[in-house]
């Protein structure tokens, strides 16, 4: 009898663990992409390169939801990039730096989340840069999620009759409100064919000098961004950020268009300025279901007060798409960018730049999702 009172919590607590696990989940996912690519002058010179990342950045993750009852979830969500080719972590090293965080979800009142994640500006303009098969140059509208705001609350809006909105703010858990803070917003509409979305986002001293752990980290420092830093004195960071965009998606038949706008300003720590404007077009056209055929076009336009130069960039991006499976598929781009206006060098995002006003990159890379 002894023996079996000592087997009747044991016995309630395997009933309890298996009634948790009923309404739990927790699921590993990831992508692997790489391929090789062949880029003119880089720094003068041609190169053949092994690439990660050539159809879409590599990561692995764990997320998952928890089921509270009356519509209300218990959510989460953790995910590391990576270096197919090295090895290496990606996102100056950290263990999950694409994203981090952890909330509640209602079915009726939407979803909250704290931690590492991503602005609104991935949310909903994300989707066209990454139809585009391209990058406006240097990242410069984020579009290409190089910064995520850490510190971060985010609020998601249930979707109401195609309407969803955004709201998150970045804190720079420092004395000084201002010192590193960030703050974005969003909304989208879809319905039928038509997806539209617009969105604004704003970095007050983002990587500051005093507070570089704040909502904007070491992601500023990044040489992928180009425009971080005043063109009159390389130790200048940007004092303020702010970004204001719109675009979406239209479908007819096999074909999807998209267009985009963003409107970038730059104030720097040296009291100089810069103004940039990215307009673009893509069309992805559906040959088959596993065939993908896909066209972009990308201007910027940018104006530098102190120095007084308008520097102009044309991009023309160009990929064929095949899906071997669901899962797994291969993709040959080309990107050729041309440098016009006072702008005397090309380069296309993620190489070193041009020593004249034109760069090619021509890729062939494989991903599979798991």
């Amino acid at each position: 009898m002894k023996t079996f009172h000592k087997l009747i919590p044991l016995a309630l607590l395997g009933a309890f663990a298996t009634h948790a696990s009923a309404q739990s989940s927790v699921t590993l996912y990831g992508l692997i992409s790489a391929g090789v690519g062949y880029a003119t002058n880089q720094s003068g010179k041609n190169a053949w390169q092994a690439l990660s990342g050539t159809n879409q950045n590599p990561r692995w993750g764990l997320k998952g939801k928890e089921d509270l009852g009356g519509g209300l979830s218990a959510i989460f969500q953790l995910e590391n990039g990576f270096n197919v080719m090295t090895g290496t972590a990606s996102q100056n090293g950290r263990e999950f730096g694409r994203q981090a965080y952890v909330g509640l979800s209602d079915k009726h009142y939407g979803t909250l989340t704290m931690g590492r994640q991503y602005d609104a500006i991935h949310d909903y303009l994300g989707p066209v840069i990454i139809a585009s098969n391209g990058v406006n140059i240097g990242d410069n509208d984020n579009g290409y999620n190089d910064i995520r705001v850490q510190n971060s609350v985010k609020y998601v809006s249930p979707d109401y009759r195609g309407l969803k909105a955004t709201a998150q703010y970045g804190f720079s858990n420092a004395t000084g409100f201002n010192d590193n803070n960030a703050y974005s917003f969003g909304v989208g509409y879809e319905h039928g064919p038509l997806r539209w979305s617009a969105v604004y986002a704003q970095y007050n001293h983002p990587y500051s000098s005093t507070n570089q752990d704040g909502a904007i980290s070491n992601d500023y420092a990044s040489s992928l961004l180009i425009f971080d830093k005043s063109a009159t004195s390389a130790a200048a960071y940007a004092k303020k950020q702010r970004i204001a965009g719109t675009g979406g998606f239209y479908t007819v038949g096999h074909a999807q268009f998209a267009a985009l706008f963003t409107d970038v300003h730059y104030d720097y720590l040296d009291n100089s300025h810069l103004h940039l404007q990215n307009y673009g077009i893509n069309v992805v056209y559906t040959v088959t279901p596993s065939f993908l055929l896909g066209a972009a076009y990308g201007y910027t336009s940018g104006k530098y007060d102190v120095i007084n130069k308008d520097p102009k960039w044309h991009q023309v991006n160009l990929q064929a798409d095949y899906f071997l499976s669901k899962r797994t598929d291969v993709a040959l781009t080309v990107i050729v960018q041309q440098a016009a206006g006072d702008a005397d060098h090309a380069q296309i995002f993620a190489y070193s730049r041009s020593t004249s006003n034109r760069q090619m990159i021509a890729t062939l890379g494989m991903r599979h999702l798991f």
